[in-house]
């Protein structure tokens, strides 16, 4: 796809981080020729560009991904997700926000289902988590599970 995705680490409503090397630990896992620390991944069935975005330690605190798609990216980034306590959020046919687990959304920053941003998905894998960003979708229709 062409949108843009952000992958963001937050803790009581306020940016917070992970360690770097989750990103290059998970997307790099199955990746074709990999070069570390990752700025691209290619899988055989997809990949994606990926930008660390990194306060002035080695912490990343926003990931984001262009040109992404295949079943590998998507079952990657919902382990990265998981792994690192962050929510995914786009937009592209509308807007979206997604979290793996339900205990995350009281973590989320205030006013973000205020931002046009609209009800969070909660996905429980890979596949989910892409229907949400390209179809809008989720496990009952739509936001929830």
């Amino acid at each position: 796809m062409s949108m843009d995705l952000f992958l963001a680490c937050v803790r009581d409503g306020k940016e917070s981080e992970f360690e770097r090397r989750l990103v290059d630990e998970v997307m790099g896992r199955g990746a074709v020729n990999p070069e570390f620390p990752l700025e691209e991944v290619r899988y055989v069935d997809g990949g994606s560009e990926v930008h660390v975005h990194k306060n002035d330690g080695e912490g990343a605190k926003t990931v984001s991904f262009r040109r992404f798609g295949g079943e590998t990216f998507f079952c990657r980034l919902f382990e990265l997700a998981n792994r690192t306590g962050s929510f995914l959020f786009w937009a592209g046919n509308g807007y979206g926000v997604a979290v793996t687990d339900r205990a995350m959304l009281v973590h989320l920053p205030p006013g973000v289902e205020d931002d046009s941003l609209g009800l969070p998905f909660i996905v429980k894998n890979g596949e989910e988590l892409e229907a949400a960003i390209i179809y809008g979708i989720g496990p009952s229709g739509v936001g929830d599970d």
